[in-house]
């Protein structure tokens, strides 16, 4: 069984129901976690999400719980992403790590000093990151999501040394390794905003890249964009 946690208004891609069980919570479990977790994802576990917690650095913040498989730890895990089931044994999730911060810093942010790592593709044989496994990939900026056992995510290759970036639609299956790319546009992203480019989605049989200056739909069967159209809102807050 698997526990999902999401934030109302992202998109949500085969992320399961959340149930972080308030009446559980404790900070105690997970107030000092500095180091990297190795723990895999064994196969066949039964996965629960408690424990949760506040986060902050000086320029975001958000909340991460505990998962655990099988009643063990396995990480701890950021709330607006969630935790993505792919296949059978495989979970994608974006860890967060506690830090230490001096006592000026502890005093301007709100809550525990802690940040996002990088997303984990998590499996019976191992975890690695996700800019281990595919190209392009930027945790600060590729809202990665997981629809029908692909990660899709937005592709981002540095142009030149004033934050310029290309941008690609791209899709990784895990399972066969298979990764398909679409060049969309070039774009200067004037921002540390993490959802500046929003999580990839479904919408009328398309798949749906919408942040920066465009949305674009792209078709899932030939992976060519359909259309183009300007942005309906504003992802910054």
């Amino acid at each position: 069984m698997l526990l999902g946690a999401s934030a109302c208004g992202a998109p949500a891609g085969d992320r399961a129901s959340g149930d972080t069980r308030a009446g559980a919570d404790s900070s105690v479990v997970i107030e000092g976690d500095f180091s990297v977790s190795h723990t895999p994802c064994p196969a066949g576990a039964s996965y629960t999400l408690g424990d949760t917690v506040q986060w902050a650095t000086m320029i975001e913040e958000g909340k991460r719980v505990v998962l655990r498989a099988n009643g063990a730890i396995i990480d701890t895990v950021e709330v607006l992403f969630g935790v993505h089931h792919i296949g059978r044994d495989s979970l994608l999730f974006f860890p967060v790590r506690a830090y230490d911060a001096d006592s000026v810093e502890r005093a301007s942010v709100p809550a525990t000093p802690a940040w996002p790592t990088d997303h984990v593709l998590c499996t019976p044989a191992g975890r690695r990151t996700l800019s281990e496994l595919v190209p392009y990939f930027n945790s600060g900026f590729s809202s990665p999501a997981v629809i029908d056992s692909a990660v899709h995510y937005w592709g981002m290759r540095p142009e030149g040394s004033q934050g310029s970036y290309r941008l690609y639609a791209m899709r990784y299956w895990p399972r066969g390794g298979r990764l398909d790319s679409l060049f969309l546009r070039d774009e200067s992203p004037a921002t540390d905003y993490r959802y500046f480019y929003g999580p990839p989605f479904e919408e009328g049989g398309a798949i749906v890249y919408d942040g920066g200056d465009a949305r674009a739909l792209i078709d899932p069967a030939t992976w060519r964009v359909i259309t183009v159209e300007p942005r309906r809102q504003s992802m910054t807050p």
